[in-house]
């Protein structure tokens, strides 16, 4: 049965990598740009799991058959329609053991060219770990720095439509990066998952710069990888500032979708950090559905004088003022055009 690491791959083009765990395992943490077309479903595992504990190994193994025998017509299906786009096929599991090796010894017998991934996705963690700091080396970060609601994130997401290079942490970790911040986000994701999009992004670039957000080494439920976070701190630091109405309208922007629940979850949260008096007036302020007014007073009661404490310690390559978007877009490239580590 052949199989291959990722390192063999990592340069091919015309394959897929198809992970054949449960849809439980491949939601939770996969190679970025797999597919999943599980061998067991999550109960079936669980069944599975328990007859090999409870019963014995073959009684495991039977099961294990019965289950996805019922579901063979239609994944052979899905194999037959990527054989058509892909010149390979690359099996994934947990470990590179029975789930991938028999769907690649079942297709390479129907005269498939496939392979299995050597260790599985737990040989993918272990080299991309080791890697990381191959394809983070070389790479000049432009950090951009500003108070709450000044638009980091929209002036990082035009320069990438404009072809820049752009590394979002905070899409990458669902989270917005402050208390507030998982508002809106659909999932809740895993470090592992977060570590695999910075490292694919990385090695996936063309450019020796990359624009990133200012961020603390926590973004919501993840932590950055420290070799990222130091290269941050060694990179050139940019302080963008636009008008506080203007950051206002940015966050109406970007929570249009917040829900009165979530708000004033966020808000009592706030309690060990602002006064009673100050938490009531945001709580109505929030019912009453005056959300430009409570933008206003969060930034300048709680969000600025936070920001304050923590940009003393940054000394800034350049500054941009702003009125729009388009303005702080058009700024930041300005800086860019003029820097020479290029």
């Amino acid at each position: 049965m052949r199989q291959v690491s990722y390192k063999e791959i990592i340069n091919e083009k015309n394959y897929i990598l198809i992970d054949v765990r449960t849809p439980k395992e491949y939601a939770s943490e996969t190679v970025p740009g797999s597919i999943n077309i599980p061998v067991l479903l999550d109960n079936e595992r669980v069944e599975v799991g328990t007859a090999y504990k409870e019963v014995s190994k073959e009684k495991a193994k039977e099961l294990g058959i019965e289950f996805i025998s019922k579901r063979l017509p239609e994944v052979f299906h899905k194999i037959n329609e990527l054989n058509k786009k892909y010149k390979k096929l690359i099996f994934l599991c947990a470990r590179g053991g029975m789930r991938s090796g028999s769907m690649t010894a079942l297709f390479s017998s129907l005269g498939y060219k496939c392979s299995k991934l050597e260790e599985g996705y737990k040989g993918y963690r272990k080299f991309i770990s080791e890697d990381l700091s191959r394809v983070n080396s070389g790479i000049k970060y432009i950090v951009l720095h500003g108070r709450t609601g000044v638009g980091k994130t929209k002036i990082l997401k035009q320069l990438e439509s404009k072809g820049y290079s752009v590394l979002d942490l905070e899409k990458y970790a669902d989270h917005k990066g402050s208390i507030f911040g998982a508002i809106g986000e659909s999932r809740k994701q895993s470090q592992k998952r977060f570590e695999s999009l910075i490292y694919e992004h990385l090695r996936e670039s063309e450019h020796s710069y990359v624009f990133v957000e200012s961020e603390s080494k926590r973004i919501g439920d993840v932590y950055l990888p420290e070799i990222i976070a130091d290269s941050m701190k060694k990179g050139l630091h940019l302080f963008l500032d636009t008008p506080l109405d203007h950051r206002v309208k940015i966050l109406m922007e970007d929570y249009a979708d917040a829900s009165e629940e979530n708000i004033l979850k966020c808000i009592k949260f706030l309690n060990k950090y602002i006064g009673k008096e100050k938490i009531e007036n945001y709580s109505k302020l929030t019912k009453l559905k005056n959300y430009p007014q409570l933008a206003a007073e969060l930034m300048v009661d709680y969000y600025d004088p936070l920001y304050q404490k923590s940009i003393s310690k940054w000394e800034f390559n350049g500054k941009i003022n702003y009125e729009n978007i388009d303005e702080g877009v058009q700024g930041v490239i300005n800086f860019l055009d003029n820097v020479d580590f290029l």
